[in-house]
């Protein structure tokens, strides 16, 4: 069975991340090159830190992140991504042992901060961070509630939270999409092939061919936008296909071309966003 395409968008962007020091650190593309090939590849914009280079990204829209501890001033990076045209800002918040109440009053400050500044803002599930499982996020989202009662905006990363719990392949999906709490709260999500193991995994082998790896996850994927779907409301679903090359990397060093893998990985997404199954 499938539903017909939906009237809400997809927007996909591409992590600069994926082309840092690509295709090596001696022979790192340009700005302009970066910018040029996330356009050709049919990319809705890009995701980053505010940079002064964006200026020069040309059409395409601007994602940006930021990671905010409590010692962090919380106007300069809002204040810049949106002088820079950004859509929304991704928070990666505090660090793993920052205390629950000293983080809520950093994500209260970035919400004050964020309508001041009519930027559109989500905290991110990311290792090394307060949110690096799903009972931390949850704590902190009760705690978000409790103090100004509303939901606390999610960006849904989870490739961290698969590796935590270890998942097993063919489970992702249904031990993923709970808690709904922090599923229904998601407004951005970050769409990194990963298995239970690996926060990163290879999209293509030396041939070409998707990894059986990666099956698994488009599997996951295919769930995901096919919930995305259903959701009421028509606009966009913001989403980066967030591949890492270099510092970090997350990638192996038996591990094929990153940009390539990228490429293939937003192939799918589109073919999955136009055509999903239907949600088990």
């Amino acid at each position: 069975m499938r539903t017909p395409t939906p009237d809400r968008p997809l927007w996909l962007f591409a992590t600069l991340w994926s082309l840092r020091q690509y295709p090596s650190r001696g022979r790192e593309w340009t700005w302009k090159r970066k910018f040029k090939a996330i356009e050709a590849a049919g990319f809705d914009g890009v995701f980053s830190p505010p940079l002064p280079v964006l200026a020069e990204r040309g059409r395409l829209r601007y994602l940006a992140v930021a990671s905010l501890g409590t010692g962090s001033s919380v106007a300069k990076p809002l204040r810049e991504a949106k002088a820079l045209g950004a859509v929304a800002i991704d928070i990666q918040l505090c660090d793993h042992d920052t205390p629950v109440a000293a983080a809520v009053k950093l994500a209260l400050r970035i919400r004050d901060v964020a309508r001041d500044c009519g930027l559109p803002f989500a905290i991110e599930t990311h290792r090394d961070t307060l949110t690096e499982t799903p009972e931390k996020t949850l704590a902190l989202a009760r705690a978000y509630r409790a103090a100004c009662g509303e939901t606390m905006p999610c960006c849904l990363d989870h490739s961290h939270f698969a590796v935590v719990r270890h998942l097993p392949p063919g489970s992702f999906w249904e031990r993923l999409s709970e808690p709904r709490a922090l599923l229904r709260a998601a407004t951005q999500f970050h769409l990194r092939p990963f298995n239970g193991h690996h926060c990163q995994i290879p999209v293509l082998d030396r041939a070409g061919r998707r990894t059986p790896e990666y099956r698994d996850w488009l599997a996951y994927a295919s769930s995901l936008l096919t919930h995305l779907r259903g959701r009421p409301g028509t606009g966009p679903v913001i989403a980066v296909p967030e591949l890492g090359n270099a510092a970090p990397a997350y990638g192996l060093s038996c591990f094929g071309d990153t940009w390539r893998d990228v490429l293939a990985v937003t192939e799918d997404l589109r073919a999955l966003w136009r055509t999903p199954a239907v949600s088990p």
